[in-house]
């Protein structure tokens, strides 16, 4: 079963980035690499939730995915907080030519974050750490579906001799319910990826006093975090 967004989703999503701070968190590690960046794409956005944490640092920050509600809730985010340096695309990312300084590659989901290099003069992609490193336990690849972990491509950049560092991130990033229904719910929607089944799933909750949340789902992502040197970086400001 592939991910995808609906109200449910964006939701669930908010809620866990809120309880944990997992995106501020991780924002504020990776702020002295995109400080001062004039320009930064956001590639396969999602919600933007990095993205909207960095209004501050960055000079125009663009958005691109092909996710409708995804888009749909980042641009309610970005008029309720009055976002000003933020732009919305609803595109293909492989029919993009994202000239910047920073692109942002966050769970992409694609084998070809290189393909990015010659637009930029960094390149910040976040993978899962291994296959296993997700709220499920299991691999998140699916039917059809080719998932980018850090040993993957780690391999590929030694071959290619591309200049890069790679830190290993891990920070809680668990899923907050509302009630027992609201658990269920979400095993409603996410089941299948939850090899163990229901029983188990429900085991894993541990009770918390977080108004409004009464139960909670931990979880510890592990994240391998690349700054990867872009093509772009020995050309002047103004170039192509």
């Amino acid at each position: 079963m592939q991910f995808t967004w609906n109200a449910n989703t964006v939701g669930w999503f908010k809620a866990a980035s809120a309880y944990t701070g997992f995106h501020e968190k991780l924002a504020e590690r990776l702020r002295p690499v995109i400080a001062g960046s004039e320009t930064l794409f956001d590639i396969g956005c999602g919600l933007g939730l990095l993205s909207q944490q960095w209004r501050d640092s960055v000079g125009k920050i663009v958005c691109v995915d092909i996710n409708e509600a995804a888009l749909a809730s980042l641009t309610e985010d970005i008029a309720a907080k009055q976002i000003g340096n933020i732009e919305v695309r609803l595109n293909d990312a492989f029919d993009s030519e994202p000239w910047c300084d920073v692109i942002l590659l966050s769970y992409f989901g694609s084998l070809s974050a290189e393909r990015f290099l010659p637009y930029c003069r960094k390149l910040i992609v976040i993978a899962d750490w291994d296959e296993g490193s997700n709220l499920t336990g299991r691999s998140g690849a699916g039917a059809g579906r080719v998932r980018l972990t850090a040993g993957k491509l780690e391999e590929r950049l030694s071959e290619s001799g591309v200049r890069y560092s790679l830190k290993e991130t891990a920070l809680e990033f668990g899923q907050p319910f509302v009630s027992r229904e609201d658990a269920a719910d979400f095993y409603g929607q996410h089941g299948s990826r939850f090899p163990a089944g229901a029983e188990a799933f429900l085991n894993r909750i541990v009770p918390v006093n977080r108004p409004p949340y009464r139960f909670y789902l931990p979880y510890l992502k592990r994240m391998g975090v690349f700054v990867i040197e872009g093509e772009r970086s020995t050309q002047k400001a103004g170039d192509n």
